[in-house]
């Protein structure tokens, strides 16, 4: 926080406050205030909307870092380390759907992969997370070496990028993502014919067609 009010060139306070929480006992927060118009200004002018802004968020209207961008968010609302099981994950909640194209792309940058997702039932929120090996391409590429970030979250990275894995651990590389021909294909003809003119497995187009049916009622529920 003493970071930030070093660089931007405002008039700005922080002030700490020790309360009690649902999460733990005299937690202490940290609190940044900027009261100088000239700064709200000029994030409006950068796309930055009054009010609330839980969905309505989107990238800068300027030029911008992307990772330094998404790093401050994942910093607010994301989170990144090792699961019970031990494997690396980084994730992203948010309700925007602007935020949500451009990480997706961001994704598809760093890692290769096209990441889908989509609101949740319970609270309409986005929650986009990967793990492993490709949560290590983005905590690389997000938390490198001197950025500006929350101590706890360099920590994590620092975890996430030391795990290896382990030898017996089966590695699936370039997965195909699903496209709406093959969908009507599989839909339309027997798995084992779909294997033949697919080239996928029993156990993928059995998987597909499980959640294809699953959308499909959801769908007629909703």
């Amino acid at each position: 926080m003493w970071a930030f009010k070093s660089l931007v060139p405002f008039h700005s306070s922080i002030t700490e406050r020790v309360r009690n929480t649902n999460f733990s006992a005299n937690h202490t927060s940290v609190i940044w205030r900027v009261y100088d118009k000239r700064f709200r200004d000029y994030l409006e002018s950068w796309g930055l909307s009054n009010g609330c802004k839980s969905e309505l968020i989107k990238p800068p209207s300027c030029s911008f870092s992307k990772v330094d961008y998404f790093r401050g968010l994942i910093d607010g609302d994301g989170s990144l380390g090792l699961t019970s099981k031990g494997f690396p994950f980084l994730s992203l909640v948010t309700s925007s759907s602007h935020i949500v194209v451009e990480y997706r792309e961001l994704i598809s940058q760093i890692t290769g992969k096209v990441k889908t997702s989509k609101r949740n039932t319970r609270d309409s929120i986005y929650n986009i997370v990967v793990y492993k090996e490709d949560a290590q391409l983005l905590a690389k590429h997000l938390y490198y070496d001197g950025c500006l970030a929350l101590t706890r979250k360099l920590i994590k990275a620092n975890e996430v990028l030391s795990w290896s894995r382990p030898p017996n651990m089966k590695c699936i590389k370039n997965r195909k993502s699903w496209t709406p021909e093959e969908d009507e294909y599989i839909t339309n003809h027997s798995v084992e014919c779909s294997m033949k003119v697919l080239g996928r497995s029993r156990n993928s187009i059995e998987i597909r067609l499980w959640r294809l049916n699953k959308q499909s009622k959801q769908s007629v529920t909703n």
